[in-house]
């Protein structure tokens, strides 16, 4: 019993030893600056649809408030978005990259409002197979107002100009208010295909099939100027290395993530170690990916 007893409070002291660590790092970190510190390359990561750009926009603030990151590695994995957010990233990304390399690394997507992001920097790197393109604005209207005849329901509208409530779904879309709303659609692509051709120069030709909205690949899209090279993310780095001459060690630091505590990063590592060791012991030689005559083939 006793050798149980001071099993547990050695357990126990184990564990405040470990959360008083913790909190002390927690405190000296704060907002991730200690890792700025040490780092040289800052990496900005925007995924998903494209809703706001503060997030993004104080991600590029705190880039500029540290001496020791050279260049900016910005990666996109994005279908696109609101216009508005992308164009203000794009525009803050600009102003950046007259003081500082910024490496655009296209991953699986970087369509729509990801290429609009992407005119903002020195430079563009694309997968082949990235999907990008799909210049263009869209705003799609469901129109619910036959289904309201039907049931016999009347929308009232009390409103103060003629286009106040232009594209309500539960009223007919009068000709009036399409050609006004298209208006708006043509003038906010207007300002995105202009972009396109003031940072890209690329052909009429060329500004001609992308103006239709097609997706390309990310070969097509070197081809024709949207990318200036292919490659991956690593790659990327190695770019933004050379542009900010940078003789050291490439020493990235992650923007867009929230630095690990120390019990979440020692947790993460044991229980890694323990699961190899425990994978290892029971998967044993008896598959196939294991056997030495299958280690020559590529999956």
């Amino acid at each position: 019993m006793k050798k149980v007893f001071w099993i547990i409070v050695g357990f126990l002291g184990f564990i405040f030893l470990l959360s008083f660590i913790s909190t002390s790092l927690f405190l000296y970190k704060g907002d991730g600056s200690a890792d700025l510190r040490s780092a040289n390359i800052g990496v900005i990561e925007i995924e998903g649809v494209i809703s706001e750009s503060m997030p993004v926009i104080e991600e590029i603030r705190r880039f500029k408030e540290n001496d020791h990151l050279k260049a900016l590695v910005v990666r996109l994995d994005t279908p696109g978005g609101a216009v508005g957010a992308s164009q203000e990233i794009y525009l803050e990304l600009k102003k950046l990259k007259e003081k500082t390399p910024v490496i655009i690394s296209m991953g699986n997507l970087a369509a729509s409002g990801g290429l609009y992001i992407s005119l903002g920097a020195s430079e563009v790197i694309a997968l082949p197979g990235t999907i990008t393109g799909s210049m263009g604005v869209l705003m799609p209207i469901t129109n619910f107002s036959k289904l309201m005849d039907k049931i016999h329901v009347q929308p009232i509208s009390i409103k103060s100009g003629a286009l106040k409530d232009a594209g309500n779904p539960l009223l007919p879309l009068g000709k009036e208010a399409r050609t006004y709303l298209q208006d708006m659609v043509d003038l906010t692509f207007q300002q995105f295909r202009n972009d396109v051709m003031q940072e890209r120069k690329i052909s009429e030709e060329i500004m001609k099939k992308l103006s239709d909205g097609r997706v390309i690949d990310g070969a097509t899209a070197k081809e024709w100027g949207i990318a200036n090279s292919l490659g991956t993310f690593e790659d990327a780095i190695d770019r933004a290395k050379e542009l900010g001459k940078i003789s050291d060690k490439p020493k990235l630091a992650f923007l867009s993530r929230k630095p690990k505590s120390f019990v979440e990063e020692l947790i993460t590592s044991t229980t890694s170690k323990v699961m190899s060791q425990l994978t290892n012991y029971q998967m044993g030689p008896k598959y196939l990916w294991q056997v030495p005559a299958f280690e020559g083939l590529e999956h």
